[in-house]
Formats: C-alpha cells, sequence, structure tokens
C-alpha cells in the first residue's frame, strides 16, 4: 500500500431514503487482503440507476452499505494465490459492492486490465452500461434488418446500445428529451420524443414495422410500444423491474464477465464505441444521485476519486 493511512473514505448509507441519506465517512483499513482478493485503490467509481434505487430502498436490502459497484483504479495489495495482478496495476472492475470508496477489495475474476490509452473516467463507467447493452442485444438476438426502439436511449446503457445496434446494421429509433435529440442522430439513431403520443411519433419516423423494443425508461409509454410489438410478433424487453410488472415484459438480468468488458475496452480504444462521460467530484455524491433519481443524465455519470491518498 502507498500510504501508511489507517482509515479510508467511503460513502454510506445507514438509514434507506433520499439522496441527503449518504455521508462521506472515514472506515479502517482493517486487515491485509485475505487470499484470492485483490485491493484497489479506486480512481473513478460508476453511478448506476440500480445504487439509487438501493439507496432508496426500493430493492430491499441491508444498512448500512457502501454503494457502488464499479470501478477503475490501481491494486495496492494482493492476498496469497492471486497470479493474475500485482501491485501497481491499473485495472477495471465490476459487480463489486462497496465501490464508492477509496479501497474496495475484490474477487480477481471481477477484474479487468485498464489499458493505458483508455481515460479513465471511460474506464470507470463503461462497465454497468457496457455490459448491459451487450446483454439486451443478446437477449433480443437484434441483428441486421431489425427495427428496433429504445426507450431511454440518451442515457449511458443507450447511448452504447445504440452504438452497437447501429454497428450491425440495425435501424435504431432512439426515445429521448427534446435536449438529447441532437446526441441520438450523432450516435446514428432516428430521435423520437418521448411522452404521451410516442407510438404515432414512431409510425411516422420509420414506417415499417417495429420488430423488437428495448425499454430502459421504465415509462407507461414504453411499455405501452413493448407491449405492441410483441402482439405483433416482434421482441421486447426491459431492463426496468417496473415495466416488468406493470405490461408483463420480459426482465432481463444483466450478464457480466471480464471477457465481455474486455471486448467493451477495446472497443473503445480502437475508437469503435464512445461513451460520453459525466464526472462529478467523490464529495458531491449527493448530487451525483439526485441526477440518477432526476433520471435525465445524458451518458455516463462517474465519481472523481483521482485525490485518492492510495493512489
Amino acid at each position: 500500500m502507498t500510504t501508511s493511512q489507517t482509515t479510508y473514505r467511503a460513502a454510506v448509507v445507514r438509514k434507506f431514503g433520499p439522496p441527503d441519506v449518504i455521508r462521506i465517512e472515514n472506515l479502517p483499513v482493517g486487515e491485509p487482503p485475505a487470499p484470492g482478493v485483490v485491493r484497489v485503490a479506486v480512481r473513478i467509481g460508476g453511478l448506476n440507476p440500480v445504487d439509487a434505487r438501493i439507496r432508496s430502498g426500493a430493492f430491499g436490502g441491508a444498512v448500512p452499505h457502501v454503494p457502488g459497484t464499479e470501478f477503475a483504479g490501481t491494486v495496492v495489495a494482493v492476498g496469497a494465490g492471486v497470479g493474475d495482478y500485482t501491485v501497481g496495476d491499473d485495472v477495471i472492475g465490476f459487480g463489486t459492492p462497496g465501490a464508492d470508496a477509496e479501497l474496495v477489495d475484490t474477487d480477481p475474476g471481477r477484474l479487468v486490465h485498464k489499458p493505458a490509452a483508455l481515460d479513465w473516467a471511460v474506464a470507470g463507467g463503461l462497465s454497468g452500461v457496457g455490459q448491459s447493452a451487450v446483454t439486451a442485444i443478446e437477449a433480443t438476438d437484434a441483428r441486421a434488418g431489425d427495427v428496433v426502439v429504445v426507450h431511454g436511449a440518451a442515457g449511458g446503457v443507450g447511448t452504447v446500445l445504440t452504438q452497437l445496434l447501429v454497428a450491425d446494421g440495425v435501424t435504431v429509433v432512439g426515445t429521448a428529451g427534446e435536449s438529447n435529440q441532437d446526441h441520438l442522430r450523432d450516435l446514428g439513431a432516428t430521435p423520437v420524443v418521448y411522452g404521451d403520443g410516442l407510438a404515432d411519433r414512431i409510425r411516422e419516423a420509420v414506417p415499417g414495422r417495429v420488430t423488437v423494443s428495448i425499454d430502459l425508461a421504465g415509462t407507461g409509454e414504453a411499455g405501452d410500444v413493448a407491449t405492441a410489438v410483441r402482439r405483433s410478433g416482434g421482441r421486447a424487453v426491459t431492463l426496468v423491474p417496473e415495466t416488468a410488472t406493470s405490461h408483463g415484459v420480459p426482465l432481463v438480468r444483466v450478464q457480466r464477465s471480464p471477457e465481455r468488458l474486455d471486448r467493451l475496452v477495446h472497443a473503445v480504444v480502437d475508437g469503435a464505441l464512445r461513451l460520453p462521460v459525466r464526472t462529478v467530484p467523490f464529495t458531491d455524491i449527493v448530487a451525483a444521485h439526485r441526477l440518477l433519481d432526476a433520471k435525465h443524465s445524458r451518458g455516463k455519470l462517474v465519481l472523481d476519486l483521482s485525490g485518492n491518498p492510495f493512489l
């Protein structure tokens, strides 16, 4: 470890509720990593809508807890038996609870090496949105010739999903607010404004039959479109539990693996995929969660912990 500090800062939720329940606290560093465990000093923490749902109590669980499940940082200690990572390696992590902190312990199977050419902010934010997008494509078997409606296409998952679909020759209709219509055009989608009358606007945008609906928004009109697509013989999935409950749309559980993430990482490095990132200081995590609750952010939100004394 690069410092003799005995405590590290972490975001802590001690009771469920609105963003203001989050507090940054000093926690004890504790013992060196156990066998098979890697300790990482976090430089960037990824923020996802599920973090806000867990914080609010909507997903159950227990308190206290440290939010966050994805990050990018540098290995500062390894337990016995870890062969793939050594102190000083830059890494990207996923599926690891407690990542909104200066230090996080994780299984090496939830890490990939970070290429030097990959921007740190993108590295910290790519895993969740990227693997969600890949899972949605796998679940619908969307391919060239399909017409796919992506509900909530301007967010982090939608931004990656739209690019992957367009690259595969898929016609994409993306729903978003007025301010994000140009963003969707830049990604190669046909944009439409969400809200009442959505089905009519989709028909005007693409006169042909919609074959796939992918819901990232959780709105009533997204559920209605998904239901209509399924009735016409198309495929529909949602990543939002409320839509699954209200409209019976199949709920997709995100599948994560180092192999999936590594492919996404190299797509970014090669220039085939881009992820707009909005960086928020770690000390402003409450404000960041307000943005998550508002559900209007473009691209991906991440926390900046670059002042981390363990780096």
